[in-house]
């Protein structure tokens, strides 16, 4: 058993994560040959979880969980990229369940990236994260459906195609960056509607281009457009929106990780939500639990 759960981890995140890792399948599969490893492939992930969670280094990981630093990044390169987008979809759709959800929105932030050597001078390389993520406003709730993290240099538009697929349509919101006339028709195809400031140098406002202008909110766009820095404002705090991985494997794995860790953390605040709700709304559940401890 490794150590991570004597840390001073929340039970509800712990709990959280467990859920939604006992419903998904192993990280990675399993040698039939060769010495098997000390810990199962689900222990692992865990602490890699709990890395992610908190934002340490391998050091700071091998000393708290006592696991060794080769351990970790022999784990970390083995993880599936896809395992981890299934763990963002899940915890996804388990907050879709709870809440109604309003509307989904498209954007993109730099992530840096740690240079080292001669390079640091002259050249100062970064990726870009881009998610769609869906906000349930009665309970100021804000979670990924999606992620993809690319280099600096792909186009807004070539991702968010492929990310609107991820939820159920809802209202779109996106910036100008992803005006183009294949996005629309790529969000019209699945049902999305879209309330989306075009550019002002559009060469027409007839077709595709003028059903996206005649329907355009101002006073929505301003209201929703903005919910989405709350998400990546988190990663701006908590991991000053740096990764340190030097490999483009694993730095597309850091990326989604910070993904699975908001995620699960906006899931452990909603049951301790729920809870609190269920019971003040409900004398008779409150006298019933009151009994229970003084019995």
């Amino acid at each position: 058993m490794l150590a991570v759960f004597s840390l001073p981890l929340e039970r509800e995140v712990e709990k959280a994560f467990r859920r939604v890792l006992s419903a998904l399948g192993g990280p990675w599969r399993s040698a039939r040959r060769g010495r098997p490893p000390l810990r199962t492939p689900k222990d692992y992930a865990l602490a890699l979880f709990v890395r992610a969670f908190y934002g340490w280094t391998y050091r700071e990981a091998q000393a708290v969980l006592r696991v060794p630093r080769s351990c970790l990044n022999w784990a970390f390169r083995r993880l599936a990229v896809a395992w981890v987008r299934a763990l963002i979809a899940r915890t996804a759709s388990r907050l879709r369940k709870q809440f109604a959800v309003t509307c989904g929105i498209l954007d993109s932030t730099g992530v840096s990236l740690s240079s080292s050597g001669a390079k640091r001078l002259f050249y100062r390389p970064y990726w870009k994260l881009h998610a769609l993520v869906e906000y349930a406003p009665w309970a100021h709730r804000v979670w990924f459906a999606a992620a993809k993290p690319t280099r600096g240099n792909v186009a807004d538009v070539t991702v968010g195609k492929q990310l609107l697929g991820a939820a159920p349509p809802s209202t779109l919101y996106a910036d100008r960056g992803y005006d183009a006339e294949s996005l629309y028709r790529a969000a019209f195809a699945r049902g999305w509607r879209i309330n989306m400031q075009q550019r002002k140098c559009a060469a027409r406002r007839t077709g595709i281009r003028g059903r996206v202008w005649h329907s355009y909110d101002e006073a929505k766009r301003k209201k929703y457009r903005g919910r989405v820095e709350a998400a990546f404002g988190g990663f701006a705090n908590r991991y000053a929106s740096r990764i340190k991985e030097r490999l483009a494997c694993t730095r597309r794995r850091a990326c989604l990780l910070w993904a699975v860790a908001h995620n699960v953390r906006t899931l452990a605040k909603t049951s301790l939500t729920l809870i609190y709700w269920t019971v003040s709304s409900n004398p008779n559940v409150f006298l019933l639990i009151a009994a229970i401890i003084l019995s």
